[in-house]
């Protein structure tokens, strides 16, 4: 039984007609006959008499139609208060996000939380995961969004998805014109990534196997778009999360999937245990879900 079947029954219990009843609903008249006849098998009864001169009301559709209607008219009632107890939802938000996520995806999370929620304000910190996670634990942030796993007692987190790997070349380095890549091919190639302390460099060793004493890797920045614009200028390889392969902001890189098995992160939310969430961080934990899916 599924809330839509509801609204098509109301829809021709009113109509008298099965195309009146389909446009109504915005469905064509297949789909809505469809899905009426698949109600009636599950209820074990004909709601409607069909006829060449129309369609009526069985005494089950009779006893049926209005408890239809309440129950459509409850989740209009409900959908209501949530969305009035959105816009009242006020007060501030700290939250700490690692350098590989945050420039890419929390200001469009930015801009839906001041949609829909424009009395409650953000302040975002930028941090590396270790101070992420002792600033949480103090109390001075409340939510994190980092790589997982984290193995830090008192912390809960919620994973909102895996995100792979890619290699970024500069357009005029030989592999450019490669589809995929292997950590073999790349083994011997001058190899940039971030300084210690960024979890995403570790990654990036630990697929290439690689440690950060190689004679090949030429540098370790501060920030993933300064090693990207040297990647660009052919000064090295590295490798960047998919959210920051953007061909569009980097026309000077070109970005190589890896063959399977992939390397990839596995990025989660995380927060106090001492702290549950209130409808706040609730909203906001669903508008960063949705943006990263």
């Amino acid at each position: 039984m599924e809330l839509q079947q509801l609204r098509y029954i109301v829809a021709l219990s009113q109509e008298r007609n099965f195309l009146r009843a389909a446009k109504r609903v915005h469905v064509t008249q297949p789909t809505l006959s469809h899905q009426i006849k698949k109600f009636e098998e599950e209820i074990g009864t004909p709601l409607f008499e069909r006829s060449s001169h129309g369609v009526r009301l069985t005494s089950a559709g009779d006893k049926f139609i209005p408890f239809a209607m309440a129950a459509i008219d409850m989740l209009k009632t409900g959908l209501t208060e949530l969305q009035d107890e959105t816009k009242d939802i006020s007060g501030k938000i700290t939250i700490g996000v690692i350098p590989t996520i945050n420039p890419y995806l929390m200001p469009g999370c930015l801009v839906k939380l001041k949609k829909e929620a424009p009395r409650l304000s953000l302040e975002i910190y930028e941090e590396t995961t270790s101070i992420l996670l002792d600033s949480l634990k103090a109390g001075t942030l409340d939510l994190g969004i980092l790589a997982l796993p984290i193995t830090d007692t008192g912390i809960v987190h919620r994973s909102i998805g895996k995100e792979e790997f890619f290699l970024a070349v500069s357009r005029h380095h030989p592999l450019s014109k490669r589809k995929q890549v292997t950590s073999k091919i790349i083994k011997e190639e001058k190899l940039l990534i971030l300084q210690e302390g960024h979890c995403f460099a570790d990654q990036a060793l630990e697929y290439c196997k690689r440690i950060r004493e190689d004679d090949q890797i030429i540098f370790q920045g501060s920030s993933l778009t300064s090693v990207m614009k040297l990647a660009s200028v052919g000064e090295g390889l590295t490798l960047v999360p998919r959210m920051a392969a953007n061909a569009k902001e980097n026309p000077d890189l070109v970005f190589i999937p890896f063959t399977s098995p992939k390397p990839s992160r596995e990025i989660g939310i995380i927060w106090r245990v001492t702290a549950p969430l209130t409808p706040a961080h609730r909203l906001l934990i669903d508008i960063i879900v949705k943006a990263f899916d």
